[in-house]
């Protein structure tokens, strides 16, 4: 019994796979190695550049308001073995405006309480037994370009319930200033000891950020 070879179209379409392949792992090459800075990647777009470790996974979208206008960019890192997370949002002037006036807030400082409250807010909703350890609120650098923000940092006990049950401490701070047009909110969250253990990482991304002019003036 003889084995045919397989057909002309079969070959081709493998041939076409093969060399998509390459391309594709090509592509993915030279962009994180153009991108790479160490064992950090940059990610850099019109709305910001952010270095974060290379083997973190990083999320971005862009939300709108049809209605009322503004546009906000988003951004979120995280580790792929902590329980912990960063994330960055951008406003353009109109969404910075109108934010401050739905949320009758008057500046950084009230954004920034307001964000530990609803963080704590939410932890609550998922374990009633939650409580504050502490609140602090201060001021910090932020960015390469060293602007002044405003933060609360808030310590919860009982905050992460665990696969197995067990109950640990959540740490979370959140940042908030106004970079020329732009509101720029940050938070980073994580169980206590994931926390500490990334906090280095946060520090970096924040001292490193740099924050672009978002939706014209």
């Amino acid at each position: 019994m003889k084995l045919g070879l397989p057909r002309l179209p079969l070959l081709i379409f493998l041939l076409i796979v093969c060399i998509s392949l390459i391309l594709g792992f090509s592509i993915i090459y030279f962009t994180v190695a153009t991108n790479r800075r160490g064992d950090y990647l940059s990610l850099n777009n019109d709305v910001l550049s952010v270095n974060f470790p290379i083997n973190w996974f990083a999320l971005t979208w862009e939300s709108s308001n049809r209605s009322l206008g503004g546009k906000v960019f988003s951004l979120i890192i995280f580790p792929p073995d902590k329980f912990s997370a960063i994330s960055i949002q951008v406003y353009d002037k109109v969404a910075t405006e109108r934010f401050f006036i739905e949320g009758k807030l008057s500046d950084p400082a009230a954004i920034a309480y307001q964000d530990a409250q609803r963080f704590f807010d939410w932890i609550l909703e998922k374990n009633e037994n939650a409580s504050v350890i502490s609140i602090v609120n201060g001021t910090a650098y932020a960015g390469a370009s060293r602007n002044i923000a405003r933060y609360s940092k808030i310590i919860i006990r009982n905050g992460f319930k665990s696969s197995d049950g067990k109950y640990y401490n959540m740490s979370c701070i959140v940042l908030s200033f106004i970079n020329e047009d732009n509101l720029v909110r940050i938070a980073f969250w994580g169980k206590q000891e994931d926390y500490e253990d990334t906090f280095e990482v946060f520090q970096r991304i924040l001292s490193d950020l740099v924050v672009k002019g978002y939706g014209g003036k």
